[in-house]
C-alpha cells in the first residue's frame, strides 16, 4: 500500500493540514484533515493547492 504523503499549507489566514490525494504538474489535490466550515462547505475537504504553497510534514 502506498504510504500517504502529508502536507501542511495556508489558506484564507489558517494553517491546515491534510494528505495527497492525487499530484498534478504544479499542483496537489489535498485531502484536508481538520477543514474550516467554509472550506467544508465550498470544497468538500478536497482542494487543488499550488506546489509553492506546500510544505511537507511527517
Amino acid at each position: 500500500m502506498m504510504q500517504e504523503k502529508r502536507i501542511s499549507f495556508n489558506w484564507d489566514k489558517g494553517s491546515y493540514i491534510g494528505y495527497i490525494e492525487k499530484e498534478y504538474e504544479n499542483a496537489y489535490l489535498v485531502v484536508v484533515s481538520d477543514p474550516s466550515p467554509d472550506m467544508e462547505e465550498k470544497y468538500t475537504n478536497r482542494m487543488v493547492i499550488s506546489k509553492k504553497d506546500c510544505q511537507t510534514t511527517k
